[in-house]
């Protein structure tokens, strides 16, 4: 598979975990919409990696290779925004409270809300990367 291909299939996933993140809210999966945005970001990055063609990190943790894509300031802040959510979101030992009581509507759309901007600042990276019938 080509870099065009293989960066298309993390940029179509990676649009996809953001309308699930974005679903979830609608059915109180405050937790999972708020896994799902970190989901979508880490898969974006990945693409942007491979369009640099670049082999992605192999790392969960999305302000690491933010930093390694040198973004800017900005999209850095909504990076860290999301860069905990892998784990809090997931594991009923990350805080004190469990992935499900931790977040709330409110936190939720926050987190969905700094994906959806991370994807909007970064477009123009990948805009030609993505089929007519994937509006991004």
């Amino acid at each position: 598979m080509n870099k065009t291909e293989t960066a298309r299939k993390w940029l179509k996933q990676a649009l996809h975990d953001l309308v699930m993140a974005e679903k979830n809210i609608t059915i109180e999966g405050f937790d999972i919409a708020a896994f799902l945005s970190h989901q979508a970001v880490e898969k974006l990055l990945k693409a942007l990696f491979i369009i640099q063609g670049q082999k992605p990190p192999g790392i969960h943790y999305i302000d690491e290779p933010a930093k390694m894509l040198n973004l800017s300031d900005e999209l850095l802040l909504y990076i860290y925004e999301l860069s905990a959510d892998y784990t809090i979101s997931r594991y009923p030992d990350a805080s004190e409270l469990v992935p499900y009581e931790h977040y709330d509507k409110n936190l939720a759309i926050q987190k969905v809300t700094s994906a959806q901007k991370i994807f909007e600042l970064l477009k123009d990276s990948y805009r030609e990367f993505i089929e007519d019938n994937y509006n991004a």
